[in-house]
């Protein structure tokens, strides 16, 4: 009789800001396309699950591309998964945080709002101090 060992048990996924709100505006651009969304979920969930398994998340066969700041990346044909493993203060716990995700809307005859495919640059004064620095100078030590 041979006896299962007992999987460890997932880790929580918790995915950034930024992903749920393009995952969102896809899914409000696309309210009459239910079957594909309801695909699209599918595949969602499905990179979630994969991830949220600790032989996967913690990488132990060393498969995926590991930084030093800890950022981890997953690049196959299937996935293109960035993140990292955090732990949560008040409970000491750890969870996946997924801060790249190829949502791959395209893929499942979905349409993308423009506003999510504008590359926009968001410049703030402390950028804009260090470009004009820059430039200055190498416009003065050439």
């Amino acid at each position: 009789m041979i006896k299962k060992d007992r999987l460890p048990p997932k880790l929580p996924v918790v995915l950034s800001s930024k992903i749920s709100r393009k995952i969102s505006a896809i899914n409000a651009y696309n309210q009459n396309n239910t079957d594909e969304i309801s695909q699209w979920y599918d595949y969602i969930e499905g990179m979630i699950d994969y991830l949220s398994n600790p032989v996967i998340a913690w990488d132990y066969m060393g498969r995926h591309s590991l930084f030093p700041n800890g950022a981890r990346f997953i690049r196959d044909f299937n996935y293109n998964i960035g993140y990292t493993i955090k732990t949560n203060s008040t409970s000491n716990c750890a969870y996946v945080y997924v801060f790249r995700l190829n949502l791959n809307p395209e893929g499942f005859g979905l349409r993308v709002p423009s506003a999510l495919k504008e590359n926009k640059i968001v410049l703030t004064e402390s950028n804009l101090r260090r470009i004009i620095f820059e430039t200055l100078k190498r416009f003065l030590y050439k």
